[in-house]
């Protein structure tokens, strides 16, 4: 039975060694972007400002609509995936 790898050629394994390289490369890029707008983000906030700003932040949503109603069926499903992590669990 021949195996996957001897299958693999030089010429696939070097592309495919290089969509890795610029996976990895992209990801690094990412990886600094996220530490440079958590170094903007405060080191600590209140629950109420948290609140008060999620609230603005959906006063000045353009599909305040479609925010609020995900919002809500979120809020809906918790006591379910609650008990569905507690049944998994055991």
């Amino acid at each position: 039975m021949m195996r996957i790898l001897d299958r693999v050629t030089d010429d696939s394994t070097a592309a495919i060694e290089q969509q890795l390289d610029e996976l990895e490369r992209q990801s690094r890029e990412r990886q600094a972007e996220l530490r440079e707008l958590a170094a903007q983000l405060p080191a600590a906030m209140s629950r109420r400002t948290l609140v008060k700003q999620m609230a603005r932040s959906v006063r000045d949503a353009p599909d305040r609509s479609t925010v609020v109603k995900r919002t809500a069926l979120k809020v809906a499903r918790t006591p379910a995936d609650l008990v569905r992590q507690l049944r998994n669990r055991d």
